[in-house]
């Protein structure tokens, strides 16, 4: 059991070079198993426990939007790739001559821009999957450490 995470929510914390991670109640480094019996959760974790919900929560709201955002893009970058197929096709085939060559890369441009469409669209979802996940490994590491002491995120916000 990691002893510094119970720490990091409780008001007597006490961190230096010398010694690491104290309790300022008793001056020793934590030595407890399951939970620690002098634990005060601070006032500062019980103020961060509505923001990291109202995070989660901001964030789950933004899902519709993603995943709209993302089709589109996506949509857009399929449709500028097989769209500027049949004029590809016609630049490849044609005489290599300097106005073919121009129209070759402008078309090559347009594929580009839809694969960089298509990676938004993608890098977008992953960003949402991303941050979301993050919280939510913060909110069940917090849950993991209050079941401990027979809490919960929600029981502990009302006895503020």
């Amino acid at each position: 059991m990691i002893q510094a995470k119970h720490c990091d929510l409780c008001k007597f914390p006490k961190r230096d070079l010398k010694n690491g991670l104290t309790c300022a109640l008793t001056n020793k480094k934590p030595d407890f198993n399951v939970s620690c019996l002098n634990i005060k959760f601070s006032d500062s974790f019980k103020e961060y426990l509505p923001e990291l919900l109202n995070q989660i929560e901001k964030i789950k709201k933004r899902r519709n939007s993603v995943n709209l955002k993302s089709i589109l893009l996506g949509i857009l970058g399929l449709i500028i790739i097989f769209g500027n197929y049949p004029l590809l096709k016609r630049a490849v085939e044609a005489k290599y001559e300097y106005w073919f060559y121009s129209y070759f890369l402008d078309t090559l441009l347009f594929y580009i821009i839809g694969v960089g469409l298509i990676s938004m669209a993608f890098s977008s979802i992953n960003k949402y999957k991303k941050d979301l996940e993050i919280l939510e490994c913060e909110k069940r590491e917090i849950n993991e450490i209050l079941k401990n002491y027979k809490l919960d995120i929600e029981s502990l916000l009302k006895t503020k």
